[in-house]
């Protein structure tokens, strides 16, 4: 079972078990019952049983916290990471010096023809999946229920509730899809060719894409809920007055576990 995992744009992280020696196997029995890992990750305005947790947001993909876990024991959580807003480019091109010397005389030549270079041709870039992976109606069910969820702590909070926006739910949908594919509870905020959640956002149409948490293992919305609230970076996003939209996701795993996200949008 792994916990929530937080973003805000940049890092990939990787959350897998290693077995503890005989020296360190108390500690780290103790650990584990100490602490439910998340991670989150959120984008600034300026521009995202128990499981493991994730979160990753807007401003910066940059450092990444580990959040405290609410769900099944065995959750892991991923830490957060933040995207930076893009770089204007304000370098100008420099003037070129004046000449002062007189220009020679030339003479006439007669050109030689020169023989065209073929043009390469580009390869063509990867064309994003656009189809979503199919959910079945108890998933999709606890989808819609840690959207009330979400709604029902931004209102405790005094922020406004986030709608469903079906291009965010697709785009979480299909990393979910990818995570799943891997053991071990194995949970991050990168896709397997690079790809942050600005980039999976943007590919399904939506263009101004906030935070992100992702989680690995919970039992339903309730327990995945609990594990993200209980985690500084993902509570962050869900709390966030900025966003305005949300696709959450609820994909299984060929492990059996549940693969939760959520993919937060300022419009």
């Amino acid at each position: 079972m792994q916990g929530p995992a937080d973003q805000r744009p940049s890092g990939r992280h990787r959350d897998r078990q290693a077995m503890p020696s005989p020296v360190t196997f108390g500690l780290s029995v103790i650990a584990v019952l100490a602490v439910l890992g998340a991670g989150a990750v959120l984008l600034p305005a300026s521009f995202t049983g128990s499981g493991t947790p994730a979160e990753q947001p807007e401003a910066a993909v940059a450092a990444l916290a580990p959040g405290a876990g609410g769900g099944a024991p065995g959750a892991r959580a991923a830490r957060p990471s933040v995207a930076p807003p893009p770089p204007s480019a304000s370098a100008s091109a420099p003037a070129a010096a004046p000449s002062t010397a007189a220009p020679k005389p030339s003479r006439t030549a007669t050109k030689k023809p020169v023989a065209k270079k073929p043009v390469a041709t580009r390869k063509p870039t990867r064309q994003p999946t656009t189809s979503a992976p199919k959910v079945g109606a108890g998933l999709a069910a606890q989808e819609t229920e840690v959207i009330r969820l979400v709604n029902v702590e931004r209102d405790k909070a005094g922020c406004g509730s986030v709608r469903l926006n079906t291009k965010l739910r697709t785009a979480m949908r299909l990393h979910l899809q990818e995570l799943g594919t891997h053991g071990d509870l194995y949970i991050s905020h990168v896709s397997d060719d690079g790809r942050d959640f600005v980039t999976r956002a943007k590919e399904q149409g939506y263009n101004d894409p906030g935070g992100e948490n992702v989680a690995r293992g919970q039992r339903d919305a309730a327990d995945v809920m609990t594990s993200w609230m209980n985690s500084e970076g993902h509570r962050a996003n869900i709390l966030n007055c900025d966003f305005k939209a949300l696709g959450a996701g609820a994909v299984k795993g060929t492990d059996g576990t549940i693969v939760w996200g959520q993919l937060f949008g300022r419009s």
